[in-house]
C-alpha cells in the first residue's frame, strides 16, 4: 500500500525532461495502474527524468536563479541601475520566490524517487548498478538544490523524506546552514560520488545529461569551500585533477567551444542543464538583455540584464583582452543610454545569427560545473593552504587556454587575483556573487562597484551595502503558509 501511494505521488508530479538524449525522451506513463508502473529500470528512469526537468526552471534565464544571482553580482545590472537586487536595497518583495519554489520542488521529487528506488527489487547485477546510480543522481540533485537554497536564503527547512500527510511539512522551522551542510549537502554529494556512473560509462551512452561521478565530486568540493574547509576541498579536487579518480577531464581548445551546442557534454563539462529546440525545450538566455546591442538588432524581449562597465573595465585594465572578447560582444550603440554596451555571448549565437533564433530559441545548454572552474578552485584551495607556488600552474592552465600571459612562478597570488581569474573566466555563469560571498569580499567589492563611476556606470550609491542584504528575504508567501519560518534579519 505504501509503495502504491508513493507511485501515485510520483506519477502526479513527474514530467518529461526533454532533450536530445534517449533518457530524456522517456514519456511518463500516467495512464498505467500504479501496480504495473515502475516495474523495470526504464520506467524508473521516467521518474528520474522528472527530477532533472526542474533544472530548466531553476536555471531559467528570466525570473529563475540565473537572473537573480547575476543581478546581485557586480557583473550584471539593469538599464538605469535602480533594480533593488542590483543596488542591494531589497525588501520582502524581492525574495526571488522561484528560487525557493523550484529548488524545493526538485528536493521533493528526489525524496519521492529515493523512496521508490529503495523499495525496488533488482533482477540482476546490471540493475543493481543502474538503480544505485539513479539513487546517486537523486542525492546529487538534492545536494545541489540545498546548496542553492542556503547560499540564497541562509537557514532553510530540512526535508529529506516524504511526508505521509502534506500538512506534516509545516511547522519544522528553519535548520541552520551548518547543519544543512553537515547532515544533507556533504553526505548527499559524498554518496553521489560513490554511486553515480563515471562520465563516459557505457550505461550513460545516449544519456549524457545525467550527473556522473565528476559532477558529484565537483559539488562536494564546492560545498567544502562554502564552509571554508579548504583542506578537505583540496583533497577532493585532487581526486579529480591529479589522481584522475573519476575519469578524464580537460579544457577545450578555446572558450567559445565550451558553449557551442555542437560540443555538449564535452571533455570540459562536469554538469550541464540540457536544452533542445527540436524536443520543445529551447534555451532563451540570449533574450535576457535590455536596451543594448540585442535591442538595436531586435533580438530581445526583456529589460532585465546588461553587462556592467565595472566588469569591462577590470578585464581591460588587466589586459585580459582575449577573455573579454570571448565573453562579451561589445560595441557602440548610437542613441542608446549608455551608448557603449556589451552582450554576454557565451550562451548565444553571434550577432548576425540572433535574429534568426529570436522566436525559435537555441540549443545552448546552461553549464553548472566545468573543468576550468575546478582548476581555479583547486588553485584557490592550494593558496589558502599555504601552497601558492603549487597553485600558479593551475591558474596558468586556464589563462593560457585564452591566450592570456602566464603568471610568473613567483607571482604573489592572493584572493583578489583568484577572484579576478574566476570573474574573467566564469562571468555570466552564476558564480560571481557566490564567489564574493564565500570569500568574505562581497560587501567590499560590490560596494566599491556601486559607489564608483566607471565608464557609463554611474556611481549611484554613496554608502556601502548592508551585510544583511547578502541574503535574500524568505518569500512572504512561504511565511504566510508556515509561521515557523522567521524572516531573515533586516527584512
Amino acid at each position: 500500500m505504501y509503495k502504491n501511494k508513493i507511485n501515485i505521488l510520483i506519477l502526479l508530479f513527474t514530467v518529461l525532461l526533454f532533450g536530445c538524449d534517449d533518457f530524456l525522451d522517456k514519456q511518463p506513463e500516467d495512464k498505467l495502474s500504479p501496480d504495473v508502473y515502475y516495474n523495470n529500470v526504464d520506467e524508473l528512469k521516467t521518474g528520474l527524468a522528472g527530477c532533472y526537468k526542474v533544472l530548466q526552471e531553476v536555471y531559467d534565464y528570466d525570473g529563475g536563479m540565473y537572473e537573480n544571482i547575476e543581478m546581485a553580482s557586480d557583473d550584471g545590472k539593469d538599464r538605469y541601475m535602480v533594480d533593488a537586487i542590483h543596488t542591494f536595497k531589497k525588501t520582502n518583495a524581492n525574495s526571488a520566490s522561484r528560487v525557493w519554489q523550484d529548488n524545493y520542488l526538485m528536493i521533493y521529487r528526489c525524496n519521492v524517487l529515493l523512496g521508490i528506488l529503495d523499495s525496488y527489487i533488482s533482477e540482476d547485477n546490471a540493475e543493481i548498478l543502474e538503480v544505485d546510480a539513479m539513487k546517486g543522481e537523486c542525492y546529487f540533485l538534492r545536494g545541489l538544490a540545498y546548496m542553492n537554497l542556503v547560499r540564497t536564503y541562509g537557514d532553510v527547512p530540512k526535508v529529506v523524506s516524504v511526508f505521509g500527510d502534506p500538512s506534516d511539512a509545516f511547522g519544522i522551522g528553519r535548520t541552520q546552514v551548518s547543519e544543512i551542510y553537515s547532515d544533507v549537502i556533504i553526505p548527499d554529494f559524498t554518496k553521489a560520488v560513490a554511486m553515480c556512473f563515471e562520465k563516459g560509462a557505457s550505461q550513460l551512452s545516449g544519456e549524457e545529461a545525467r550527473a556522473h561521478k565528476g559532477s558529484a565530486l565537483m559539488g562536494l568540493a564546492k560545498a567544502q569551500m562554502e564552509i571554508r574547509d579548504y583542506s578537505a576541498a583540496e583533497a577532493t579536487l585532487k581526486r579529480m585533477i591529479v589522481d584522475k579518480e573519476v575519469g578524464e577531464y580537460g579544457l577545450m581548445d578555446n572558450l567559445t567551444e565550451v558553449f557551442d551546442p555542437a560540443n555538449k557534454f564535452g571533455k570540459e563539462s562536469l554538469f550541464e542543464v540540457n536544452f533542445n529546440v527540436a524536443a520543445g525545450q529551447p534555451s532563451w538566455y540570449f533574450r535576457n538583455m535590455t536596451n543594448d546591442i540585442s535591442y538595436v538588432i531586435g533580438t530581445t524581449y526583456t529589460n532585465v540584464f546588461m553587462v556592467t562597465h565595472d566588469y569591462l573595465q577590470e578585464l581591460h585594465d588587466a589586459g585580459d583582452f582575449e577573455r573579454l572578447d570571448l565573453s562579451v560582444d561589445s560595441g557602440y550603440v548610437e542613441g542608446a543610454t549608455p551608448e557603449y554596451q556589451a552582450f554576454p555571448k557565451k550562451m548565444a549565437p553571434d550577432r548576425a545569427g540572433r535574429v534568426a533564433v529570436k522566436d525559435l530559441g537555441t540549443d545552448y545548454n546552461f553549464i553548472v560545473f566545468r573543468y576550468a572552474d575546478a582548476l581555479l578552485m583547486y588553485a584557490e584551495c592550494l593558496m589558502n593552504n599555504g601552497k601558492t607556488s603549487d597553485a600558479i600552474p593551475y591558474v596558468n592552465m586556464v589563462r593560457e587556454r585564452s591566450n592570456a600571459t602566464p603568471l610568473a612562478a613567483d607571482f604573489n597570488l592572493d584572493i583578489y587575483r583568484i577572484l579576478h581569474e574566476r570573474r574573467a573566466e566564469l562571468a555570466f555563469e552564476c558564480h560571481r556573487f557566490w564567489d564574493l560571498k564565500r570569500t568574505g569580499k562581497a560587501v567590499e567589492i560590490i560596494s566599491e562597484a556601486l559607489m564608483t563611476v566607471t565608464g557609463e556606470d554611474y556611481g549611484q550609491e554613496d554608502q556601502p551595502i548592508e551585510p544583511y542584504q547578502l541574503l535574500f528575504p524568505i518569500p512572504t508567501a512561504e511565511i504566510q503558509k508556515d509561521q515557523t519560518l522567521p524572516q531573515n534579519a533586516g527584512y
